[in-house]
């Protein structure tokens, strides 16, 4: 049975000097040169090859990251996006660590590195402004977690509801936009959220639809709907790996999602890590393109 720990014991077991064992995370000997500084090398012209990143972003987001005990008691971190940055270091020839953060947090944190970067993020006109993005590698669904009670798969079922929103995220700026007197509350994560349904201080948990899988399926009682994507579509885009603008290694990241795209690896890890129904198929038109200048 997968369980977890919560980012208090996180930090608790780091301060003892009790280590965790992180899926994907490269020791400081696999490859001891950084990334380039942003602008310091002609992006395109950047070899990606022995560069050591830094993967940023929080790790209670099934199925994209999340901590799982494995058999010697130790915690490793897996999920989509994992399975993803551990196939781009091994075909590129790079290493990253992974570092646990609140998504309130990650932002900030990506913007202030040249070496770092997220993933499961949408390319918002704001984001733009400040970071690089690849491709998309996944197309996400709208998801409603609520305690009990018929399943909201439309917008209108949600008028009168209490609705928990992981701040900043782009279902918290959807449902602002679309119902803008609705009662919406914010929290640092998910598993915040969930705590609040759970509760029943909250009616709905207003999640990307495959957190909300996992999260439904973990909890007894909970119930999940998934939004219509004509309803969404509009607001709601594709995940993509995000990095601070003119981050040398995007352009080489990008291609190579492409790729793993093309020859149908990432709807592998879509299919193992999330489910059949979120597969990409045959049709990968809406990964889009990359917004790195000249890319």
């Amino acid at each position: 049975m997968t369980q977890s720990i919560n980012r208090r014991t996180f930090l608790e077991l780091v301060g003892s000097g009790t280590l965790l064992t992180l899926a994907g995370c490269g020791s400081a000997n696999d490859a001891p040169s950084q990334a380039p500084a942003a602008g310091s090398t002609d992006t395109a012209g950047f070899d990606i090859k022995g560069a050591k990143l830094t993967f940023v972003g929080d790790d209670a987001f099934a199925p994209y990251r999340y901590l799982e005990v494995q058999g010697d008691g130790t915690q490793r971190v897996v999920g989509l996006d994992i399975a993803i940055a551990d196939e781009m270091a091994s075909r590129l020839g790079f290493s990253y660590d992974f570092e646990p953060q609140e998504f309130a947090a990650t932002l900030a944190s990506v913007q202030g590195s040249d070496a770092s970067f997220t993933m499961a993020m949408s390319a918002t006109a704001e984001r733009e402004e400040t970071f690089d993005f690849t491709r998309g590698y996944y197309q996400p669904l709208v998801g409603a977690l609520t305690l009990g009670g018929d399943a909201i798969t439309r917008v209108e079922d949600l008028a009168g509801k209490s609705i928990a929103c992981t701040t900043g995220t782009v279902q918290n700026k959807f449902i602002s936009k679309v119902l803008p007197d609705a009662d919406i509350h914010t929290y640092d994560g998910g598993d915040q959220c969930l705590q609040e349904v759970l509760s029943g201080r909250i009616d709905a948990y207003l999640c990307d639809g495959a957190e909300g899988q996992s999260m439904r399926d973990a909890n007894e009682g909970l119930v999940l709907g998934l939004l219509d994507r004509e309803e969404t579509k509009d607001h709601v885009g594709v995940y993509r790996l995000m990095a601070k603008k003119g981050a040398t290694f995007v352009a080489a990241l990008d291609e190579c999602i492409g790729q793993m795209l093309d020859d149908g690896t990432i709807d592998k890890f879509i299919g193992q890590y999330v489910g059949k129904d979120f597969e990409w198929g045959g049709d990968t038109s809406a990964a889009g393109a990359s917004t790195v200048a000249g890319s």
